[in-house]
């Protein structure tokens, strides 16, 4: 019997899930019956945030994932196929923000780190393994990117708390192949800010494309949503110059 319901389990991967929207997200599909897969990169922190959201053991697993390096990602995809788990949805939900920045960070390939963790990780991620969601049986299968309203120039959003909009331009920066000395999608000056906006801009965009592309054939529902402000996430703490996450 208890074999029977583990095998009718619906599993979801969620990046980002020890804390904030990743968390509290992940509690509650743990609730209505989903195991889920806490895909972070500090996992001594998931552990803990899980007992203390008093997730119940067995209830979810958590699998080690730096969104800021490809390599990781494909390490995760390869560890999670491992693990023989269905996967019946995937949130992306990790982001990093560092708005303080002088000089920009580099991932371990040499990208700007805001874009190749909150954009390029979570791209590859979605690509890789979007062949185990089509796999699943799930009537209700999906795929979800968090998107931000700051991405969006026309809103108020766009202009807090940096003022540069989000402007992916004619994607000189990745034409030019996005390495040192290029930090910026659009190839001009570092703005941290922007390169934030700017990488969820790509999410959403990326959402959309895969929407065009695979709905139909696939049956995943493909969405973006924009959780408002939350407070009680690491993300939300800009005073600092260091990397804040939800890892």
């Amino acid at each position: 019997m208890v074999q029977n319901q583990e095998q009718n389990q619906k599993t979801v991967v969620i990046t980002g899930a020890s804390s904030g929207v990743g968390l509290y997200a992940a509690k509650a599909l743990t609730k209505r019956g989903w195991h889920v897969v806490m895909a972070c990169r500090n996992l001594e922190k998931a552990e803990k945030a899980a007992q203390s959201v008093g997730m119940p053991a067995g209830s979810y697993t958590i699998m080690h994932i730096d969104l800021g390096s490809l390599a990781s990602v494909r390490q995760f995809v390869n560890s999670f196929r491992a693990s023989g788990k269905s996967l019946d949805a995937l949130v992306c939900n990790a982001a990093v923000y560092m708005p303080l920045l002088k000089e920009p960070l580099r991932s371990p390939e040499g990208y700007e780190l805001s874009v190749a963790t909150n954009h390029f990780g979570h791209f590859l991620l979605c690509n890789l393994l979007l062949e185990d969601l089509q796999k699943s049986p799930a009537p209700d299968k999906r795929l979800v990117i968090l998107g931000t309203v700051t991405a969006n120039s026309k809103e108020l959003g766009g202009k807090i708390p940096i003022p540069a909009p989000a402007d992916l331009g004619d994607l000189k920066g990745l034409e030019a192949g996005f390495k040192a000395p290029i930090s910026m999608i659009d190839g001009k000056k570092f703005k941290p800010g922007k390169a934030y906006k700017d990488s969820k801009l790509c999410n959403m965009i990326t959402v959309r494309e895969l929407h065009r592309r695979y709905h139909d054939s696939t049956g995943i529902v493909f969405s973006s949503i924009y959780p408002g402000c939350v407070a009680d996430t690491p993300l939300s703490i800009s005073a600092k110059p260091s990397a804040s996450d939800k890892d």
